[in-house]
């Protein structure tokens, strides 16, 4: 432990409640690598010798193989330099010239904040892929829609699966907005005030694969806001996915517009008849759990004074374990509902419960002339003297007693009244109308295709840098730089 300034050691209950050992494996090949860049960079500017970068690398790697568990120190950043340092000798102990723990950790969590986000965005593609896959094949499935979840007015699922997938597809957008944030360089901050020797913190970003700096070196050291944004993007998914497990409990209930797939629920210890959406739950409380990772880090950072404060800390694990849970569930969701099916018949019969056409009632009544919220309210004593769905002659007496003349036969009414002929008549943009759907399902497509290309470049853009960071170590170790 370094207490340069300190006599004795610290006391064994503050160790405890202070280390982030066991939470710090998150980012110990991350360590490693802004290592790796940060030898390579003192090398570059002339503050330490070829020589002593080969030493450094050579015990990197020793150290890599031995893993975390088998160091010790108060934090990953202690654990791999003291263990450097004693396989390096005095090499090792040049290799934190020019940094602070600070930079250094606030490196690492970019780097994991980073990949994270592109795992992430990778399973949010594959859930996108199967929401619009399953509204091409539910394209014709009619089924009631629901506010204040009592039966409103009847839709189709396709235009359900497609509201599902544009929640998610504002995900991934953000997903991305965030990336671009996170993926800054906070290396030559030092501890805050950056240092005397001369550092080239381009040359050291481009070989972790960032994609510029955080220029400011207090603001490098200082900011979090990286973390609270990965922090809410794990959060925005969570409550989306929480969202649609609520839907698919509620519909393999009461509802029965669902058959549950085997492998993502459970039997009752008890009852032998009960399958139960335990996958759905688990996802739903893990939302629970994310908006209260997301709240503890707010109120960890909101007071904190610039620069470095130790409760910082206490942050990073919210970040692992967030964005972890984030990752599983969106993987484990994607495939429960992949393998999910509705039960079509189920969910057209009850497309007109609960007087779901009553909307449509009073839309005849304005295409009749009738100002809507007059039509609205004949409608409404229809439906308080249970007479709907009206007779023709029915329609045109309650009018009436509203002081409203209008001509409708038996025909018309039945059209207008007519659940498909209903769906089709909404071609506004966003609306049930099939050619409308099919226009959304091919657009929706096609935003796949571009977001699967713009992250593909992402992700080889970051492998090539790490690539060459690791050719170049490998250069200096092999003595042919």
């Amino acid at each position: 432990m370094i207490r340069s300034r300190l006599s004795g050691s610290l006391d064994e209950d503050a160790l405890k409640l202070t280390s982030s050992l066991e939470h710090d494996r998150h980012i110990f090949k991350y360590d490693i690598l802004v290592d790796y860049a940060h030898v390579l960079g003192l090398l570059k500017v002339g503050l330490i010798t070829k020589e002593d970068a080969k030493r450094i690398f050579e015990a990197l790697r020793e150290v890599e193989k031995l893993g975390l568990e088998r160091l010790s120190g108060e934090d990953v950043h202690e654990a791999i330099e003291s263990k450097v340092v004693e396989i390096a000798k005095e090499s090792g102990m040049k290799m934190h010239t020019a940094r602070s723990r600070n930079d250094e950790i606030a490196a690492c969590l970019r780097l994991f904040a980073r990949d994270k986000i592109i795992e992430i965005l990778s399973e949010l593609l594959e859930l996108r892929k199967t929401f619009i896959e399953k509204a091409r094949q539910y394209f014709d499935c009619i089924m009631p829609g629901f506010t204040h979840l009592q039966y409103a007015q009847p839709t189709k699922l396709s235009h359900y699966l497609i509201a599902y997938h544009d929640a998610i597809r504002r995900d991934f957008d953000r997903g991305i907005e965030i990336f671009s944030r996170v993926n800054k360089s906070p290396l030559g901050a030092a501890a805050f005030a950056s240092t005397p020797h001369e550092l080239d913190r381009e040359y050291v970003a481009q070989l972790l694969g960032f994609d510029g700096l955080v220029e400011n070196t207090m603001d490098a050291s200082a900011s979090r806001d990286f973390l609270i944004e990965s922090l809410f993007l794990s959060t925005s998914i969570m409550l989306n996915l929480s969202r649609f497990c609520e839907e698919i409990i509620l519909w393999a209930s009461e509802f029965d517009f669902v058959e549950l797939p085997d492998e993502f629920s459970s039997s009752s210890s008890i009852m032998p008849q009960k399958k139960n959406p335990d996958v759905a739950e688990i996802i739903r409380a893990k939302a629970g759990k994310s908006v209260g990772y997301l709240a503890s880090a707010c109120t960890i950072l909101k007071a904190l004074p610039y620069a470095y404060n130790r409760d910082f800390q206490e942050m990073n694990s919210l970040l692992y374990v967030s964005m972890n849970e984030c990752l599983l569930s969106v993987k484990t969701f994607r495939k429960m509902f992949s393998a999910l099916k509705f039960k079509e018949e189920v969910m057209r019969e009850k497309a007109s419960k609960g007087l779901t056409l009553a909307t449509d009632l009073a839309d005849l009544l304005v295409r009749k002339g009738v100002p809507f919220r007059l039509s609205h309210k004949i409608v409404g004593s229809l439906v308080k003297k249970n007479r709907i769905p009206p007779s023709a002659e029915e329609l045109i007496k309650e009018a009436e007693s509203f002081g409203v003349k209008i001509e409708v036969s038996e025909d018309e009414l039945k059209e207008w009244l007519d659940v498909e002929k209903s769906l089709e008549r909404r071609k506004n943009v966003g609306g049930t109308a099939k050619e409308e759907l099919e226009r959304m399902i091919r657009e929706r497509e096609r935003k796949i295709s571009e977001d699967e290309e713009k992250l593909k470049v992402l992700k080889s853009r970051i492998e090539e840098r790490i690539k060459h960071l690791m050719n170049e170590v490998e250069r200096v170790c092999s003595g042919k730089g």
